[in-house]
């Protein structure tokens, strides 16, 4: 019997990460993914996972801590338009922590796109956002981007209830007001669009 390489690996992508904690899904889109180039996309997510660690953990991230996630870089339907799909286990509660991500990428650089235009909800159907962030994976090609910036806590998040201050003050020192509100009205949007499509599925 003939196996389906491709099929098997993208199916073994979706078991995998549904046996996991990931509640958030996630697209972190560029100005023009069409120009950005692989090497500057490269530095600038690993910029900004460093920025999102420090910011939830503090030097906390400098021991192994960090948000758990796994990310997988994509090209469009066109094969050139880079982006970044991501799932993710949020360390705080999940809507604000979905706006904080957004937030901290749309101010990250002017090349990353603003937040109305990622894509960074609660996970509401858990084998739907698994497949859809891992199908490049049937390309069965190496993922440098990806593996560079995909982190597991081997260090584990919870740091006590007492964290949970701090958090709060860097959050507050990194992203202003109008920022968050424009993220949260943002996911919520998307979160409204989501629910839509899975009904006319």
């Amino acid at each position: 019997m003939k196996i389906d390489w491709r099929s098997t690996t993208h199916e073994g992508w979706i078991d995998a990460l549904d046996a996991s904690n990931n509640d958030i899904f996630g697209v972190l889109k560029f100005y023009n993914g069409r120009t950005i180039g692989k090497s500057k996309a490269k530095a600038l997510l690993g910029a900004y996972w460093h920025k999102v660690d420090r910011t939830l953990f503090g030097k906390a991230a400098d021991k192994g801590y960090g948000i758990e996630r796994w990310c997988f870089t994509e090209y469009g339907s066109d094969g050139r338009n880079l982006h970044i799909h991501f799932v993710a286990t949020s360390p705080i509660a999940i809507r604000p922590c979905c706006a904080v991500l957004n937030a901290l990428w749309a101010d990250m650089h002017r090349s990353t796109a603003g937040v109305a235009h990622n894509w960074i909800t609660p996970i509401q159907d858990r084998r739907a956002a698994f497949a859809y962030t891992t199908k490049g994976t049937r390309y069965l090609s190496t993922d440098f981007i990806g593996e560079k910036i995909s982190h597991t806590d081997a260090a584990g998040t919870d740091l006590g209830k007492d964290y949970t201050e701090a958090q709060i003050k860097r959050i507050a020192n990194r992203i202003s007001n109008r920022q968050l509100t424009e993220a949260y009205e943002a996911m919520e949007r998307q979160i409204v669009q989501t629910a839509l499509k899975r009904k006319t599925r």
